[in-house]
């Protein structure tokens, strides 16, 4: 959540950029890859299928929702204090620019989630240019109370783990065990949730969880990631129904070194390539140096959240830019080998200056539970 304080600073950069106004858009939905720019804007997460939040050069800001019925929730939740609800989205925005005497060029967030009709109708009224950096600059700089809620959610993805760990038993199905997941979740302060999960013998990859019942001898590996204020924190952990055989020891322990290796890159200033080149070199040297790119591997972390390392990109080899502090990022080396299938391992740490601080405390390890 963006602090009010900053709202100044918003200000200086829509003058520099000549800028007649500010528009924040959503369309209700969110993603852990994507960052919501009005989430982090207004401190609310949008669920109504058309948000803007609209700001004027001489500060003036505007919350509209649509469905009006919304209004109220997002007015108890947000720092904007004009907070209209609205069953004509597609009318009452052009309006509002004409209100504020928006004309000119117009900095737009979340352009690319407005359909034709809303993109259509702006445009009409002022000349429409991307504007996402203004706010991941503004982002990039965490506030005592943002760093809280980053490590808050972290422990909240400990939960998440506990209750993994807990329910993964001969007989549940995997959709029953995300259940019991998302309520632990929930309950301990998450605001939104994303999980992958994938069970058996020889997985191929993770995917949305499904009626299959897990079995004896099962590989259960999962993507556990809590939201809270628009901030992801991820855990990806591997749990084994029986004592692993020696083979999948062995190959989780590469994964660990690999993992281990890699935070040793993770500081601010360093490229982001450094992370996957660690965990590259230490799988490869294992004998599996094919299995680290595609088809079998996409990415070897990613970031998370507004003001992070390309949320949606991967980091790999070739990433391109530098990490900087306070950055949240994931570093993953699941992988894909062919004695084993696909296992889960990776870790969300904050970009600090002097390398990375874990946000969780579960312990990065191969689980397993008594059948």
């Amino acid at each position: 959540m963006m602090d009010p304080a900053k709202l100044g600073r918003v200000i200086e950069a829509m003058d520099k950029r000549n800028f007649a106004g500010l528009l924040i858009y959503s369309r209700g939905t969110t993603f852990v890859l994507r960052p919501s720019y009005l989430h982090y804007f207004s401190g609310v997460r949008p669920i109504g299928k058309n948000t803007a939040a609209v700001v004027s050069r001489n500060g003036k800001a505007v919350l509209l929702v649509e469905p009006a019925w919304d209004s109220c929730r997002l007015q108890s939740n947000t720092w904007i204090t004009d907070v209209r609800g609205t069953s004509r989205f597609l009318e009452d925005l052009p309006a509002l620019l004409e209100e504020l005497k928006i004309t000119g060029t117009l900095g737009v967030m979340g352009s690319e989630e407005m359909g034709v009709e809303i993109h259509g109708a702006v445009s009409r009224r002022a000349r429409i240019e991307e504007a996402g950096d203004i706010v991941e600059d503004l982002a990039g700089e965490k506030t005592e109370r943002e760093l809280r809620v980053i490590r808050e959610t972290g422990k909240i993805a400990d939960v998440g783990f506990k209750a993994f760990l807990k329910n993964a038993r001969v007989g549940i199905r995997e959709y029953e065990l995300l259940a019991e997941i998302e309520c632990a979740m929930r309950s301990a302060g998450a605001d939104d949730i994303f999980i992958l999960l994938s069970s058996g013998s020889h997985n191929q990859a993770m995917h949305a969880p499904s009626d299959r019942r897990l079995a004896p001898g099962d590989i259960v590996i999962g993507e556990i990631t809590p939201a809270r204020e628009g901030q992801f924190i991820q855990l990806c952990r591997t749990v084994v129904l029986g004592e692993p055989p020696p083979v999948l020891k062995e190959k989780y322990a590469i994964l660990l070194e690999g993992l281990k290796q890699s935070m040793t890159e993770i500081r601010s200033g360093n490229p982001a390539s450094l992370l996957s080149k660690a965990m590259n070199r230490v799988i490869g040297d294992a004998g599996y140096a094919k299995y680290c790119y595609p088809p079998f591997m996409r990415a070897r972390g990613h970031g998370f959240g507004v003001g992070s390392i390309a949320p949606g990109a991967v980091i790999d080899d070739n990433t391109p830019v530098d990490l900087k502090r306070h950055q949240v990022v994931i570093a993953h080396p699941n992988q894909y080998f062919p004695e084993t299938g696909y296992l889960a391992c990776g870790e969300t740490v904050l970009v600090t200056d002097m390398g990375p601080e874990r946000l969780s405390e579960t312990e990065t390890k191969l689980y397993w539970n008594e059948v």
